[in-house]
């Protein structure tokens, strides 16, 4: 199958030309429209002067919950700004009236709400006193919960602190409904998810349409699971009936553990990958629980640290002895550098990609640069300016000036020297498209947040630049002998904008829309034809 593309403005990663030809699944020609061989092709495709690009990698995700979301109610800006707006909204859920069933949103940040505080079980019963409530966090590690949900969690007032996580209480020692960090929610998880391996399939194919609207193609999940149901085998399954991106596995930490797993699971499907572990030494900047060296602005608090010195002794000595790499979540400085004086002048064992990448790197000064561009080991950042971008006032609520502005420092950490990727980790941002790579791109080059803050525009990057960062840099994160390019050789993996990002202004980048999108030289529809297949 030859497939010509022309009168193009195509942007290969490298330079401009006007034509493509592909062959199969990969590019086999590149050049000016009037020299396409079109006598040989079995499709051309008149491209009227669009942008092409390379698609997106999204190497920090999370795409089971967001399959999760898509059938929750958004609570998160622009549409919803208090308590009051989230209870209407949550109210207005499918699943309101309906037996057992669980009434979900996701997406609330507290210091976006009118109110200046968190929601608690007062406020959900408002929604629900004989449906369990659920709504998570912005962060994704946090959540509340109503009253129902807390008593078929079993938790009361005795119910002790999880290891990882604190449940919150009123001031008369009653449960509150918050639930702090992955450990206590994970309380809730545990009783709302109760899927079957064909509905988490079924979940999963749903993320094909999702992911080509935001013209992505190649995606990780960063909290792969064992148990109930291998992610390896859903995915794969899925992949099977028709879910069509690129996959990189990384497994709970904590699962391991658990099960005492002396290597990692194996895909059946040849985009499924494992590519490694992932552990959490800290929280969030946003509600105080990432591990900062100073305590925060009108605070006592320094964060909470979550996994510790022997965890990453393990961690390491389990990679090695898996050739796979490690994902570290760390937003705090002090979290960033316990990780780099562990691990700094330790041997790599990976040659053709970072061993370690410390996920989100939030908080980076100059110094502790350098200590990473010196160390023996082979870190990466792969890190995410959409956090800043739509939740600054929690940043500034919670950073003083100084701390403020090494946030997500992209120009000074391209210039230390390591490498470097942009990604999502969707849905944990508040906002209502959380993994809008657009967003992402114009909060990069303009370092201005979603309502005109300054991030600190000493930290911006050009265009060219940050585009990479969700390509070339991106692909550099995991296993893959892919590029991300549009080059002779490489996948056919492009999308066609509806607008021209080089001419058009940052600020209307997010009217962009996905006109059209290939991969692997196959061109994916808006709305995908999935199969049907039996239980794995």
């Amino acid at each position: 199958m030859k497939r010509i593309l022309l009168n193009g403005k195509i942007f290969t990663g490298e330079k401009f030309v006007s034509a493509m030809e592909i062959t199969d699944d990969h590019v086999s020609w590149l050049g000016d429209s009037r020299s396409a061989r079109l006598r040989h092709a079995d499709e051309v495709v008149n491209l009227n002067g669009r942008l092409s690009l390379p698609s997106f990698w999204d190497v920090h995700t999370h795409p089971l919950w967001i399959s999760e979301t898509l059938g929750s109610i958004a609570c998160t800006p622009p549409n919803v700004a208090s308590i009051e707006e989230m209870i209407k909204a949550l109210r207005n859920s499918s699943q309101v009236g309906k037996k057992d069933a669980w009434i979900e949103g996701w997406g609330y940040d507290e210091s976006k709400l009118a109110e200046g505080r968190t929601p608690t079980l007062a406020d959900l019963d408002k929604v629900s006193t004989t449906q369990p409530v659920y709504v998570l966090r912005s962060d994704c590690h946090s959540c509340v919960v109503n009253s129902v949900a807390l008593k078929l969690a079993g938790i009361t007032a005795d119910t002790p602190n999880p290891v990882g996580g604190m449940i919150g209480h009123f001031a008369n020692g009653e449960p509150n409904g918050v639930m702090l960090e992955n450990g206590a929610s994970k309380l809730i998880k545990e009783v709302k998810e109760k899927d079957t391996f064909e509905n988490l399939v079924n979940q999963t194919l749903r993320l094909t349409t999702h992911y080509r609207q935001r013209g992505i193609g190649v995606i990780s999940d960063m909290i792969s699971l064992v148990e109930p149901y291998d992610y390896a085998k859903i995915y794969a399954e899925a992949a099977r009936r028709g879910l069509l991106q690129d996959v990189y596995l990384y497994y709970s930490i904590d699962e391991i553990k658990r099960l005492k797993l002396s290597c990692l699971p194996r895909s059946s499907h040849p985009r499924i990958h494992v590519a490694g572990i992932k552990l959490f030494m800290d929280g969030t900047i946003s509600n105080q629980t990432a591990r900062v060296k100073k305590p925060y602005k009108n605070a006592t608090t320094t964060g909470f640290a979550i996994n510790t010195v022997e965890d990453l002794k393990f961690a390491y000595e389990f990679a090695k002895a898996n050739e796979c790499q490690i994902a570290i979540h760390a937003m705090g400085d002090a979290a960033i550098q316990l990780i780099l004086d562990t691990y700094g002048n330790l041997e790599p064992w990976l040659m053709n990609r970072p061993s370690v990448r410390i996920e989100h790197a939030t908080i980076l000064d100059d110094k502790l640069l350098k200590q990473f561009h010196d160390a023996k080991m082979n870190f990466a950042f792969v890190t995410q300016i959409i956090f800043l971008y739509a939740e600054y006032a929690s940043y500034f609520q919670n950073l003083d000036e100084k701390r403020l502005k090494q946030c997500y420092p992209l120009a000074s950490m391209l210039q230390s020297g390591v490498p470097t990727a942009l990604s999502s980790d969707a849905p944990a941002t508040a906002w209502i498209k959380p993994d809008d790579v657009f967003a992402s791109l114009a909060c990069a080059v303009t370092r201005v947040g979603a309502n005109g803050e300054d991030l600190n525009h000493n930290e911006a990057i050009d265009f060219i630049t940050a585009f990479s960062l969700y390509t070339k840099s991106a692909a550099g994160m995991v296993p893959t002998d892919k590029t991300a390019m549009l080059t002779v050789g490489q996948s056919a993996d492009l999308i066609v904008l509806s607008q021209d990002l080089f001419v058009t202004s940052p600020e209307k980048w997010q009217e962009t829309t996905i006109e059209k999108m290939y991969l692997r030289g196959t061109e994916i529809k808006e709305e995908i034809e999935v199969q049907d297949g039996r239980n794995y």
